[in-house]
């Protein structure tokens, strides 16, 4: 998708930081300058989400009084980059993977514990009403504002051949991540683990020194892993979400009609959920065939394997994580004891109004 040029709002995609800095420096006619970074990738949801953003943005700031500035295609260098940036405050808001931020917030890996949450609905709600307030402590005492959470969705099994039981991993190479949940997911189900970095795995697949890894729909189909590893098994072992965050400093010294000009633009985390949902949705039914890739449903028996291998890797994880580690995963089950008993009321309306309840998800 191409850079935006708006009148009273420019949309700028630079190639480096050092554009950035000297930026800092120059003077607008505008009351409020504001730049936002992310990694995304241009035609997917996520990028499209802060697009939707500066559109939404331009039509509210009919005064023209916020000059705002994009870099969401990654122009200003790696996540750490970023993230030191947003801290900083040479940059003011930013859309961040879960994985990158837990380098700064430790208590993060406790989201990608392996078969934490059992469906979506359980994870959003979860997220929604128990663990928003406790990590923007741990964001505040970092300098940073929580504003809402981006769903990734479901982390995946892929390969060279069918692994459709911890079995057939056993002594397979498999990539992961830096991220204590995927490194111990592997271990657990018996991997060779490798460590690497994402930009290094398309190499590794082609001369073989991974045959597997762990991903999203989303960065499989788009990355060129599915044409390298074309079976792609349904574990749905984690769900990964990453935090749209502020510089708490900025944040807090806005005058509130600029507050409300720009976060009122941002799209609700409902909205923004069910425009990702149907992505990724659409990633299944129509880009995955087309790429020949075989994707693998799961029997209830081979789900049970895998989170019967997975699941003890809980205690670990938390022992590794410290912090306030113990309390998030306590607030984790709170939150699924409420969210289950919530299901069953539903479900029971539902049949009592005739329907068949909850439908199935990917």
């Amino acid at each position: 998708m191409p850079p935006l040029q708006r009148t009273g709002l420019t949309v700028l995609l630079l190639a480096s930081i050092s554009t950035l800095g000297a930026g800092c420096a120059e003077s607008t006619d505008k009351d409020l300058k504001v730049r936002v970074t992310s990694l995304g990738i241009p035609d997917t949801p996520w990028h499209d989400f802060w697009l939707r953003f500066a559109t939404t943005l331009e039509e509210r700031d009919a005064a023209e009084e916020i000059d705002l500035d994009l870099f969401i295609s990654g122009e200003l260098g790696s996540e750490e980059t970023a993230l030191a940036n947003l801290r900083r405050g040479r940059v003011q808001i930013g859309g961040f993977a879960l994985q990158g931020v837990a380098t700064l917030i430790p208590e993060l890996n406790v989201l990608l514990a392996p078969y934490l949450f059992d469906s979506r609905e359980e994870a959003a709600f979860v997220m929604d009403n128990y663990l928003s307030d406790a990590y923007s402590k741990l964001f505040a005492e970092k300098g940073l504002k929580l504003i809402q959470w981006s769903e990734v969705g479901w982390f995946y099994v892929y390969g060279k051949q069918p692994l459709l039981t911890p079995d057939a991993t056993r002594g397979i190479s498999m990539r992961s991540s830096n991220a204590l949940g995927s490194r111990y997911f592997a271990e657990a189900i018996g991997a060779d683990l490798i460590p690497l970095s994402f930009a290094e795995v398309i190499p590794a697949l082609q001369t073989n020194l991974i045959e597997s890894g762990q991903t999203g729909v989303g960065m499989y189909t788009l990355a060129g892993i599915a044409k390298a590893a074309p079976h792609l098994v349904l574990t749905r072992h984690a769900f990964d979400m990453g935090p749209i965050l502020a510089n708490k400093v900025w944040y807090d010294g806005l005058p509130e009609r600029f507050r409300r000009l720009i976060f009122d633009s941002i799209e609700s985390a409902e909205v923004n959920r069910t425009l990702i949902r149907a992505a990724l949705d659409n990633y299944f039914r129509n880009s995955l065939p087309a790429m020949d890739v075989t994707v693998h449903e799961l029997s209830e028996q081979q789900q049970a394997q895998w989170r019967t291998v997975a699941l003890p890797t809980h205690q670990l994880l938390l022992r590794d994580t410290g912090g306030q580690a113990e309390h998030i995963y306590a607030l984790v089950q709170r939150g699924k004891a409420e969210f289950s008993i919530r299901k069953g009321v539903s479900r029971l309306d539902s049949r009592l109004r005739g329907n068949g309840g909850l439908q199935g998800e990917l």
